[in-house]
This record gives structure tokens, C-alpha cells and sequence, in this order.
């Protein structure tokens, strides 16, 4: 009896674990993601000669994350299924090139304007 609570406790402990280990790599690559979209965002202002505020480029890379982790994956993953796949190839990645240049709803057959805001 008592070693089957100890496998129980392995199980729970283990599970935890796990999930704290996703968590740090999702923020690492969160992290990654934010500094290469502000790597561009800056680029981009000087080769058009153009200045960017600190704030204004925390709200593009913000922005951008937000619609890669929650749009652009939930795109990928339905083109996948439509293939009768469960893994995300580069042709998904391709077909989405409609959605990622004039947003999802544009992709779509729909045009609408929203407002956003940025921070938590």
C-alpha cells in the first residue's frame, strides 16, 4: 500500500515538473520571439528613416506574439487537419500567407477595423 503512494506522489510530482518545464521553455521562446520582433521593428524604422518609440515597439512585438501564438497556430492546425494530418508541414505554413499578410478575417473574405491595445 505504501509503495503504491509512493508511485502516486512520483506520478503528481513528475507532473508538475513537466509543467514547469513548459512553462520555461514557452517563455524562453515568448522571450526570443519579442526580442527578434523588436530587432525588426528597429531595422525597419532606420532603413525607412523613420524613429520608433520604446512603448510603440513593445505593442508591435506584444501584438505580434499574441496573433502568432493564438491565430496563426490555430491556422496552422486546421490546415493540417484538412489534410488528415496531426503535424504541421511547410505547405501550412505557406497557406497561411494570406492570413499572416492581411489578417485573419481579410484571409477570409471579410474586412473589418479593430482596436487593440497592448500591454497585460
Amino acid at each position: 500500500m505504501e509503495k503504491a503512494m509512493d508511485v502516486e506522489m512520483e506520478r503528481e510530482g513528475g507532473g508538475e515538473e513537466e509543467e514547469e518545464e513548459t512553462e520555461s521553455v514557452s517563455d524562453v521562446l515568448r522571450d526570443r520571439f519579442r526580442l527578434s520582433t523588436i530587432s525588426i521593428a528597429e531595422a525597419e524604422a532606420k532603413r525607412n528613416g523613420m524613429e520608433i518609440s520604446e512603448p510603440i515597439v513593445a505593442c508591435i512585438s506584444d501584438l505580434a506574439f499574441k496573433y502568432a501564438a493564438e491565430q496563426l497556430a490555430k491556422d496552422l492546425e486546421l490546415f493540417a487537419q484538412h489534410a488528415s494530418r496531426k503535424i504541421v508541414k511547410m505547405e501550412d505554413v505557406v497557406l497561411s500567407g494570406p492570413t499572416l499578410l492581411l489578417g485573419p478575417d481579410t484571409a477570409r473574405g471579410r474586412m473589418h477595423v479593430s482596436v487593440v491595445s497592448c500591454g497585460p
